[in-house]
């Protein structure tokens, strides 16, 4: 059984390999160069010089070659065709082949010339593409009608010795090559199977290997020592800014603060976590690095290759964050009664104390008292708040008619003019992803502190909303603006960090909030030092296709 399947599996796969018809054409070559030599000895006198006098025919013979010639070029047409099938052509072309060479034998004296080792050949040939049954009984045609040429030849010539013992060891020949061919065959055929099998499997890695890097979500760039870029998935082809690249691409070209964290690791094979900050609207990214392949040559190390990955830093912010997040809440929620109890009991004894008190330095010290206290129960609240954040939910919002009714609810709330906060969005129909109530607690919090934090008088405040495509990236943005006194640099670096400010009524945990309810709608905000004074935030967004 197991052989009936293995002898199954080499059959239909000779008739559907290319190889198979590439092979049997070949074959067909030597044919023809075979026929042509025999033709080339007889045209050349070489015949009459080579057979005993008496035994040669060599009508017969140049009649055979140049028959055996016609059918090999026929033979090659039909390979090309491929019509009729294999099998049968090649049945066809051993028949012939016994048939030619019984012939030419006979036209040469008898298989004493030797040309009958010809038919061991072309039963050899015949077991790669035939089942062994069939080989051997074409083994077993070529070995009685080389016995049947020594009958006729005994029969027809007078003085005729038979070498009947040449044609038993000639045929007996025939079938030990018919059997150890068609083993070998068999061999090959299961070897040819097994490789196949191997490719296939190989190729199914190779492939399943690029979707999964193609479509991971950790960026993966292959370069060279030198900078070149070999191969870049889609997660860092985004990270980049949507770049395109080919095979004359240089790291450094792309990100020059990259090529160069790269030859510093590259130096002294020390990795800096710290993030690479991009330009306006791309998110800042996490490099790491590691050698592929690595020489001691210095012609081969310029020439090795690295591979890079890239984070998105913001992802790995909120992983973090939500770690701290998750504790944070557990400490809220074990020390919010513990905190605000005594709280409301200091707030309340301040207040009767107030009330009974008139005495003016007592008076100040129990105003302190609960204004300190509103203060740090609004710390509690903001940091109940933070623990308790959850992702947003994003949807589809249009940005201009949104801004519009919170305009409308902003003014009224903070007694303000509605030419006191201009909004301004090219083109109107721009549509974010975000989840809007949170959008509305991002833009309360920053329009807020533009109030909260400007020395000019209620009524001069100015604030303006405008927004735009950004040109680079495609991505959509708006500009929170105001005309008040601005951030210096070195409070520009430390406003987006939890209780940090520089109000004494504050609890410094407003942008950082901000920041974090942004960060969770994947949208980024980052302050920009306006030439005109003031202060602005600007926020990208992620674009809705719908």
């Amino acid at each position: 059984m197991p052989d009936k399947q293995v002898t199954s599996f080499s059959h239909t796969f000779i008739q559907s390999s290319p190889e198979a018809w590439y092979r049997l054409r070949l074959f067909n070559y030597f044919r023809n160069v075979l026929a042509l030599s025999f033709i080339t000895i007889y045209l050349n006198g070489w015949l009459l010089e080579l057979i005993p006098a008496g035994y040669s025919h060599p009508i017969l013979f140049i009649t055979t070659a140049f028959i055996y010639l016609i059918a090999s070029l026929m033979f090659i047409i039909s390979t090309f065709r491929r019509q009729p099938g294999l099998d049968t052509q090649v049945i066809i072309h051993t028949m012939v082949d016994i048939t030619c060479i019984i012939l030419l034998m006979h036209a040469t004296g008898g298989i004493r010339t030797g040309l009958g080792m010809l038919l061991i050949i072309s039963i050899s040939m015949t077991s790669l593409f035939l089942h062994r049954r069939v080989t051997i009984l074409f083994a077993a045609i070529s070995a009685l009608a080389i016995i049947a040429e020594q009958i006729y030849s005994q029969l027809i010539y007078t003085n005729y010795t038979p070498a009947f013992t040449q044609a038993g060891l000639l045929g007996i020949l025939i079938f030990i090559s018919a059997f150890l061919a068609t083993y070998t065959t068999k061999r090959l055929k299961e070897s040819e199977k097994l490789a196949e099998q191997t490719s296939h499997e190989l190729e199914t890695i190779v492939q399943m290997n690029e979707h999964i890097i193609k479509n991971m979500r950790t960026g993966i760039i292959v370069i060279k020592n030198n900078g070149l870029i070999l191969m870049a998935n889609n997660a860092a082809l985004e990270l980049l800014g949507n770049i395109s690249i080919n095979l004359q691409t240089n790291i450094k070209d792309i990100s020059l603060d990259l090529y160069k964290r790269f030859i510093d690791w590259n130096n002294n094979a020390i990795q800096n976590h710290q993030p690479i900050r991009q330009t306006q609207g791309l998110p800042d990214i996490q490099p790491g690095f590691s050698h592929i392949d690595q020489s001691d040559d210095i012609d081969e190390k310029h020439q090795g290759r690295t591979l890079v990955f890239l984070e998105d830093a913001t992802q790995l912010t909120q992983r973090f964050q939500q770690v701290k997040l998750a504790s944070l809440g557990r400490l809220t929620a074990s020390i919010a009664h513990e905190i605000r109890n005594p709280l409301a009991a200091i707030n309340h004894a301040g207040q009767l104390l107030g009330e009974t008190s008139k005495d003016a330095a007592d008076t100040k010290l129990t105003r302190i008292i609960n204004t300190q206290v509103i203060r740090l129960n609004g710390i509690v609240e903001n940091v109940l708040q933070l623990s308790r954040q959850q992702r947003g939910t994003p949807e589809a919002i249009n940005l201009y008619q949104w801004l519009l009714h919170f305009r409308e609810e902003f003014i009224a709330t903070n007694e303000l003019l509605e030419q006191q906060l201009q909004i301004k969005i090219i083109p109107e129909d721009i549509d974010i992803l975000f989840d809007a109530s949170q959008l509305h607690q991002v833009m309360w919090n920053l329009c807020s502190n533009a109030i909260n934090h400007s020395d000019k008088q209620r009524r001069d405040i100015m604030i303006d909303i405008n927004g735009k495509i950004d040109a680079d990236t495609q991505q959509p943005y708006i500009d929170i603006s105001d005309n008040g006194s601005g951030i210096n640099e070195e409070t520009q670096t430390h406003i987006f960090e939890p209780f940090f400010t520089t109000n004494a009524k504050g609890t410094g945990l407003g942008l950082y909030i901000t920041k974090e309810v942004l960060e969770s709608n994947r949208a980024k905000i980052r302050h920009i030092s306006p030439t005109m004074g003031g202060a602005c935030f600007r926020i990208y967004f992620q674009q809705s296709l719908q």
